[in-house]
């Protein structure tokens, strides 16, 4: 005898849970295949230290995570876009979260926008001068789609 899941319904007939499980793997595939892109345009170096980056690796400055410069919850559309999404070590991640560096454009506001990164400033009112820990590196890598 077949169950009768109608009353369990969220959509199409279909039970709550299962609709849940496949809207999860729909964004796992489009997450995979949003960092499969960034990899291959980054290389998976850090873009703010140029430090060569391995994933699940023990040192913060040397494991791979990736920074959404317009914050998943802010703008749920853009959160698989590959232009929103940038290459840093952890260490890194925590610094521009935290505000001590700022990913800045042209016009010295916040970038929200891979293509329109212009460059990284250390927040100044949280690091002093000389207490920077780590080194920013000078002049952003060129994008193949803006030379």
């Amino acid at each position: 005898m077949a169950i009768d899941y109608s009353h369990f319904a969220f959509a199409k007939g279909q039970p709550r849970v299962l609709a849940e499980r496949a809207q999860k793997n729909a964004e796992e595939r489009e997450w995979e295949r949003t960092k499969a892109a960034v990899d291959a345009r980054d290389k998976r170096v850090c873009q703010v230290t140029g430090t060569k980056l391995v994933s699940g690796a023990v040192d913060p400055w040397q494991r791979l995570e990736r920074h959404h410069l317009e914050y998943r919850s802010k703008n749920k559309g853009r959160r698989w876009t590959e232009w929103n999404v940038w290459s840093v070590s952890a260490a890194v991640h925590q610094l521009i979260h935290g505000g001590a560096l700022q990913v800045l454009n042209r016009a010295g506001q916040k970038a929200k926008d891979v293509r329109e990164i212009d460059h990284v400033a250390w927040n100044r009112r949280l690091v002093p001068i000389g207490e920077e820990p780590c080194r920013v590196r000078k002049g952003l890598p060129v994008r193949k789609d803006e030379a």
